[in-house]
């Protein structure tokens, strides 16, 4: 009698432990699926950040206009500072970071018509950064 107990008990558990086991290889897969998400989400996130950032980068301001590109420069470094601070990739934080630099110099009024020439070789370099950086983070 004990022996068709036993067999009985172990009959009635191998559901419950196989069931088990299945719940184990589904919560595997979910955790594995989730991280898939959450990396297309971070790639979603570096796409959103890098077309605002290339937007942003290209900034080229009307010399002949001394006024206006002081106040345009400022509006733009403002628009990167802020981008740079909600963005996750490191590389492109710090382009952000050299592209207002260069920026914050037209907004004081450093840069003029004569020298502007020179500027705007730095910024299309730095402009080429952010896209280089943003081309990594997307792609890769």
């Amino acid at each position: 009698m004990r022996t068709r107990v036993r067999f009985v008990v172990v009959a009635l558990a191998l559901p419950l432990l196989t069931g088990l086991s299945a719940c184990g290889e589904l919560q595997q897969n979910t955790q594995e699926a989730q991280e898939g998400i959450q990396q297309a989400q971070d790639r979603l996130d570096a796409g959103s950040a890098c077309v605002q950032a290339i937007n942003i980068a290209n900034f080229m301001p009307n010399f002949a206009d001394p006024q206006q590109a002081q106040a345009d420069a400022q509006a733009k470094a403002q628009e990167l500072q802020r981008l740079a601070d909600q963005t996750a990739d490191q590389t492109l934080k710090q382009n952000l970071l050299d592209v207002q630099k260069s920026v914050e110099q037209v907004a004081s009024g450093s840069v003029t018509l004569e020298s502007s020439a020179e500027w705007a070789s730095a910024q299309l370099e730095k402009y080429g950064q952010v896209t280089t950086t943003c081309s990594k983070a997307i792609g890769g």
